[in-house]
């Protein structure tokens, strides 16, 4: 079961058309904390099935987020009528072979970056942020984070991944290391864009961006 579903479940046995929740009592029935960009961002409550917590959560049992209110906390639900369920599934083998190759992509970035900065890098966390880094130096004077994005269907920009992105930013800064990081891998052009937009807001998480095929450190701005 996926950690979303408790939730998904939960409006399937309401069994209304229409369901408002406070973000409260969705943490409380999940048993863990959302996200801080489920907290600012209307794009974390996506309908798009290619997110876990949209599908898990609510799509594959027939309902999509009407509205979400961030003052009060608030997010109202709606049943999806004469929608099927197959309609929404989506190919598990080809998600699951996208999660190894950004598994290997993670794996692979230990290593280059690791002889890039000179210094052992593995996953670990800070002292007084609630996040696990996929790069910690022992020291903790290097942090960084890896992600493996692609543009929506090769052309269209991907809002959801640009607020993970915005939330990742915000978390390095908020520690104290010296070198703080974002390295991507798949497609150059979702770091690009979002550079593009919102660069000139960060205040000193450097980007990054490796091949597969090159196996070079790109730094990106």
């Amino acid at each position: 079961m996926g950690k979303y579903e408790i939730l998904g479940n939960y409006l399937r046995n309401r069994g209304r058309s229409n369901i408002t929740l406070n973000f409260k009592e969705i943490e409380n029935m999940l048993n863990f904390q959302l996200p801080n960009s489920s907290k600012k961002y209307r794009a974390w409550w996506t309908d798009d099935p290619n997110h876990v917590q949209a599908y898990d959560g609510w799509l594959k049992f027939s309902y999509k987020v009407k509205t979400v209110d961030f003052e009060k906390e608030i997010v109202n639900f709606i049943k999806i009528e004469g929608v099927k369920l197959i309609e929404l599934k989506i190919d598990t083998e080809s998600k699951q072979s996208f999660r190894n190759i950004a598994y290997k992509f993670e794996k692979k970035c230990k290593e280059l970056l690791s002889n890039y900065f000179k210094i052992n890098l593995k996953s670990g966390e800070i002292h007084g942020i609630h996040k696990l880094f996929d790069f910690v130096s022992d020291d903790k004077s290097i942090v960084g984070d890896a992600k493996y994005y692609t543009l929506v269907n090769g052309k269209s920009l991907p809002p959801a991944k640009f607020s993970v992105i915005a939330e990742h930013v915000w978390l390095l800064e908020k520690t104290k290391a010296k070198r703080k990081f974002l390295v991507f891998g798949n497609d150059k052009r979702v770091p690009e864009e979002w550079l593009k937009r919102y660069g000139n807001l960060v205040n000193g998480v450097d980007f990054y961006f490796i091949d597969f095929e090159d196996k070079k450190v790109q730094k990106l701005n």
